[in-house]
């Protein structure tokens, strides 16, 4: 297990830790309307067989060991671990009014590959109103991400697969969502997403931002306690483009800018019920496109681009109540990219599968709470 990823996750926590103090020694007013403050950790074991999302011409190169440069992974599978804990305060105003504050560090850890290791934080907020409608913002940090090995084209050609260094970035998103009741067991939602990714300096080209809209329909009261849920939304991402070395004013650099569609259904079950113990299914699929709006002929992997992605995903769910719950889940996710008649023929870059299979172990509970003092009059 990476130290640095638990480090990183406790001493996040601990950050904000002042500021729930803070909100729980709230006015005699506030704290008389109700207040808690709970907890979850989790823990991910996961095997993932192509962890860096490589093409099959990339997986049979690494395999034959023809390019080594050209690769910085011991293995292009793995076993991840993925640590998580979070803490939520809520104030129950009583009559639908609720506020809620939850923030959360989780990080992965591979096996074999140290170099794929990563960690993140988010934090929400969420304020709830009569008639189940609620307004949520969110921010989510996840620093020096690796890639892969890319080319970087602004060295001699001479240097062949010695032109090929790390590409990491810093991943930055912010959220905003509202929800409300749609008729009869029904709920619709309009949300909102900005990305801003940046690269390190070999490949600030890369360098982008991305603005998504999104709209959901859930139907929340169907048998056996399931749900099912539509999404349907649209993103455009503008990359930089340029590293700043033209020459007359001339872009030569790749661009990564795209605009694109996303849909996906999901739902989920309880199968079966006894004392404390609950068994439940879920199953999603997912549909992405991608539009790339490369100009540049000789920016022949993105130059007339367009890639179609699908993805499944099927669960398996035991909770023993209150506080534990198991989740089983396997993975499948296909990407194909077409190519315009630029780049070389036998070329599959961009097109990916992915299989990963995780078993999920979580708890939670209450640390704290704080009962609302009855009312003038009140038994």
């Amino acid at each position: 297990m990476n130290a640095a990823i638990l480090r990183f996750t406790a001493t996040a926590l601990l950050v904000l830790a002042p500021a729930l103090a803070t909100v729980m020694n709230a006015s005699p007013a506030e704290a008389a309307s109700g207040q808690s403050l709970s907890a979850t950790a989790g823990f991910t074991a996961g095997y993932d067989d192509n962890i860096l999302e490589y093409s099959d011409s990339q997986l049979r190169s690494f395999e034959a060991g023809t390019h080594p440069l050209r690769f910085a992974i011991q293995t292009t599978d793995d076993m991840i671990y993925s640590p998580s804990l979070a803490l939520t305060w809520e104030l129950d105003e009583g009559r639908g009014r609720r506020h809620a504050l939850r923030i959360r560090g989780e990080g992965d850890s591979h096996a074999k590959n140290s170099i794929a290791d990563f960690h993140s934080f988010s934090a929400s907020w969420r304020e709830s109103f009569r008639r189940d409608r609620r307004l949520s913002v969110g921010y989510f940090v996840l620093p020096d991400y690796y890639l892969r090995q890319l080319r970087d084209e602004d060295l001699p050609a001479a240097l062949g697969d010695s032109r090929y260094r790390g590409a990491r970035f810093d991943l930055q998103i912010a959220t905003a969502s509202w929800r409300q009741r749609a008729g009869r067991g029904r709920e619709a939602g309009l949300a909102y997403r900005f990305e801003r990714r940046r690269y390190n300096p070999e490949f600030q080209e890369r360098n982008a931002g991305l603005h998504e809209g999104d709209l959901s329909l859930d139907w929340t009261r169907l048998p056996r306690r399931g749900d099912v849920g539509l999404h349907a939304g649209y993103r455009v991402s503008s990359a930089q483009a340029t590293d700043g070395d033209e020459v007359g004013g001339v872009r030569d650099d790749d661009d990564l800018s795209y605009h694109g569609l996303t849909a996906g259904i999901d739902g989920r079950m309880e199968l079966a019920r006894t004392g404390p113990w609950r068994l439940g299914g879920d199953l999603g699929y997912w549909l992405e496109t991608r539009s790339y709006e490369s100009t540049l002929p000789t920016d022949r992997y993105h130059f007339g681009r367009s890639d179609l992605l699908h993805a499944i995903e099927v669960g398996l769910r035991v909770g023993y109540r209150p506080h534990w719950a198991m989740r089983g889940s396997f993975r499948f996710e296909d990407n194909t990219a077409h190519l315009s008649t630029l780049a070389p023929p036998t070329s599959d870059s961009g097109s990916y599968r992915v299989n990963q299979v995780n078993l999920a172990l979580e708890w939670s509970g209450g640390l704290w709470h704080e009962a609302p003092e009855p009312e003038e009059g009140e038994e």
